[in-house]
């Protein structure tokens, strides 16, 4: 979750700091929360399934230097929102067993709503 933080304090030090170049470096890794399926905690196996181990970098800059910089890609935009009704909807909790995610059946629905087309 915190790339797309990441990615827009990056933007904004970049748009607003000339000739400024940041290096974004991020990783999340969830394998430590994998364990066996069980009945009685199907959202579990469902958290796990759907949030993976990752990593990526990337530089960042804006005004890139003609002959010498590239861009590969151009981020126009980078918000964050708090989904109404949305308490409770993914939750983690660290447990003797490790840390837990419980998901509720509306955060497909939750997440759908309230995205911008």
């Amino acid at each position: 979750w915190c790339g797309r933080t990441v990615l827009r304090l990056a933007k904004d030090l970049a748009e607003n700091n000339k000739g400024a170049r940041v290096l974004v470096v991020c990783s999340k890794i969830t394998a430590v929360t994998f364990r066996g399926p069980s009945e009685s905690h199907l959202d579990s196996l469902v958290g796990q399934a759907l949030f993976g181990d990752g990593a990526a970098a990337i530089i960042m800059g804006s005004d890139p230097i003609p002959g010498v910089e590239r861009p590969l890609f151009e981020l126009v935009s980078a918000a964050q929102t708090l989904l109404p009704d949305s308490e409770g909807a993914i939750d983690g909790h660290l447990r003797e067993v490790g840390l837990t995610f419980h998901l509720l059946k509306d955060v497909p629905g939750l997440i759908s709503k309230n995205i911008e087309k």
